[in-house]
């Protein structure tokens, strides 16, 4: 074969070597794998995708001390961006109603038809309660900056992540054995500015709406002691 032909060989075997290898899915990381099961999961990435802001009405348990304050509960979320819930004494109704809304950089409380600024301690340590659903909603977990790592699985043999996004306090998700959240672990500034509160939520049940499988039941712990059970009756998802 002349060497002008040879040549031209070459540059095309070269060239559909480099077509194939461009052409070839990257192969995804096991922390992207897990992530895609938990999509998956939780109602898929078309569902996940529209649902924006989440809202729901139900009821919930405050534990201070030896006291469980029981409280009807009314919120709408639109993870890092704002929100706003509406809560009041079950045993009294909405005569005793509060809302606590933040907006951005911004917070207000509303009782009796007065509005107060949240002082700004207690305003960061909403936001990071806050920004806890967006990490719930599992998509932005691809947000530019996220950084994710793989975590040996716990006691029970659970599969867990590490999280740090941006926009919310870094955080340990740990997975069933069906893909769906299980509990997360963090650590949030307390609401009067003094030192961090290390915090555990647990999820359990399920309820859908627009696609999106959702825990029915969400319980915090603080420091090792219950803080705060939420169980909702309705759910709701908008673009």
């Amino acid at each position: 074969m002349p060497d002008f032909l040879q040549r031209i060989v070459l540059v095309l075997a070269i060239a559909a070597l480099s077509a194939c290898m461009h052409a070839a899915p990257a192969r995804s990381s096991p922390e992207q794998a897990l992530l895609q099961r938990a999509i998956d999961a939780a109602g898929g990435e078309a569902a996940l995708s529209r649902a924006r802001v989440l809202s729901w009405t139900g009821e919930a348990s405050v534990f201070a001390g030896d006291k469980r304050i029981e409280l009807g509960v009314e919120s709408r979320v639109e993870p890092f961006v704002g929100a706003r819930s509406d809560t009041w004494l079950l045993a009294q109704g909405r005569a005793t109603l509060r809302t606590l809304q933040v907006d951005g950089g911004q917070g207000v409380m509303i009782r009796d038809g007065a509005t107060t600024p949240i002082p700004q301690a207690m305003l960061h340590h909403e936001q990071a309660q806050y920004a806890i659903y967006g990490l719930m909603r599992l998509l932005p977990l691809r947000d530019a900056g996220v950084r994710l790592h793989l975590l040996p699985a716990d006691k029970d043999g659970l599969r867990g992540m590490h999280v740090e996004h941006p926009r919310a306090p870094p955080v340990d998700m740990f997975f069933d054995v069906h893909e769906r959240l299980a509990y997360l672990t963090d650590q949030v500034p307390g609401p009067d500015g003094n030192g961090d509160i290390a915090q555990r939520f647990e999820f359990e049940g399920t309820i859908e709406a627009g696609g999106v499988r959702w825990p029915r039941t969400l319980r915090i712990s603080q420091n090792g002691k219950s803080y705060f059970e939420l169980r909702l009756r309705t759910f709701r998802v908008e673009p």
